[in-house]
């Protein structure tokens, strides 16, 4: 693992070496734009106070990072997880607002947490938390300000949480306010499995560049949450054969291609894939270093390191989570001829159909999911078409392309701004 500098400085970092061949600096002396496009604009730290089902009181961090809405107002997912931690929520802001510009989309970027192991807590003690946090942030978000959306140990129960109670505070309802809210309460259709639909349909893009008919190729899935999980369906629903998976508990594998419905519905029930009875257990490391055409790394950042990478046995590596391969590490797949299709692209889909939730919300007008994921599809397509013509033209790789692209879009928004 590659170690001595924080998860942010590590994103810094990558954007200036991809920036780089951008020349902002000569080609627009004195404006400071390196420097404006990776600080923050704002970064808050909450305390939350929550009393338990058993009276004692306890004690957790709370964070929002809004980190630029140059494009447009800020957007950004929700996880509560005990490692949550202010730089970690500040890349991932980072990241939101490379991969709003990517697709196109009319946003800026951003992303909050709660330090706590929320699986731990009970329902109630969940409901009260979520709720807490979402009186601290009412002076901070709004449909036309930012908007928070669902991540890890997040989903609709928590946004609709959210919403309640700020239509208590405000006497009126902001559907906007929030996006991956339950279907009747403002969410739109498809939002659910979008990231992990999205994956596959960048997938696709890259595989038939690379001649790989999907029909019969092989898959491993790392992670099988709401990414992961999705991910998984829709890759046999196109005819791949996903052979190995894991979640935090273990990893299962069968070369012959998991019954990935049921292995989901034996996840739901024990908790975890592992012990699946049409399967063989193995470790995560074995699902990450799988023989196949396609490895999704769907869970946390940092999966990938120097190390593993030079392990990977799959033909391409699509990122389902965010920044689950080290630059270092992303480096390494290349050399070895391994295609790497970046984050801010892959996993776009999500914030691409929170975008058409927030319009609908707007519009009070709603889509069918067959509209939904039709549209979210043309919007990947052609940011993937688009990131790749660049790659090949410049001869540099996906991450580079899709890097530059962002970075030309924010900076001419910015411009066009003034320097103010």
């Amino acid at each position: 693992m590659e170690t001595g500098f924080s998860l942010f400085e590590r994103a810094k970092g990558l954007f200036l070496q991809y920036a780089a061949p951008l020349r902002l600096e000569e080609r627009y002396p004195g404006l400071a734009l390196l420097e404006r496009l990776t600080t923050p604009d704002k970064s808050i730290i909450y305390r939350l106070t929550l009393q338990r089902d058993d009276g004692t009181i306890a004690v957790y961090s709370a964070y929002r990072v809004q980190f630029n809405d140059d494009l447009g107002p800020y957007k950004g997912g929700l996880r509560f997880h005990p490692k949550v931690n202010l730089d970690e929520i500040t890349a991932l802001a980072f990241w939101m607002y490379l991969k709003t510009a990517v697709v196109n989309i009319p946003f800026g970027g951003a992303k909050g947490g709660i330090a706590v192991d929320y699986k731990s807590l009970s329902l109630a003690e969940k409901e009260r938390l979520t709720k807490k946090f979402a009186i601290v942030l009412a002076r901070d978000v709004g449909p036309n300000t930012d908007m928070p959306a669902p991540d890890v140990n997040t989903g609709e129960r928590e946004m609709a949480w959210m919403v309640h109670t700020w239509r208590m505070i405000s006497g009126e309802y902001a559907r906007g306010t929030v996006t991956g809210k339950p279907i009747d309460l403002g969410g739109s259709q498809g939002r659910r499995e979008a990231t992990g639909t999205g994956v596959v349909v960048v997938l696709a893009e890259a595989a038939k560049e690379m001649g790989i008919d999907l029909e019969g190729a092989t898959a491993a899935v790392q992670g099988f949450g709401n990414v992961g999980s999705h991910a998984a369906l829709e890759l046999v629903r196109r005819g791949v054969r996903v052979v190995a998976v894991s979640d935090l508990g273990g990893g299962v594998w069968n070369r012959h291609g998991l019954d990935i419905p049921a292995l989901l519905e034996y996840a739901r029930r024990t908790g975890s894939v592992v012990g699946f009875p049409y399967a063989e257990t193995v470790s995560h490391e074995a699902v990450l270093c799988a023989p196949c055409d396609f490895l999704i790394p769907a869970a946390l950042e940092d999966a990938i390191d120097a190390d593993l990478a030079l392990k990977i046995q799959a033909r391409m590596v699509v990122e389902g989570a965010n920044g689950p391969t080290t630059a270092r590490a992303g480096e390494i797949l290349e050399e070895r001829g391994i295609r790497l299709v970046p984050d801010i692209l892959a996993n776009a889909g999500g914030v691409t159909v929170s975008y058409f939730e927030w319009v609908q919300n707007r519009q009070e007008f709603y889509w069918t999911k067959e509209e939904v994921l039709s549209r979210m599809a043309d919007k990947l397509i052609q940011a993937y078409r688009q990131i790749s013509e660049r790659a090949q033209d410049r001869k540099i790789t996906l991450r580079q392309a899709a890097y530059e692209l962002a970075i030309e879009r924010v900076v001419q928004a910015a411009l066009e701004r003034g320097v103010q």
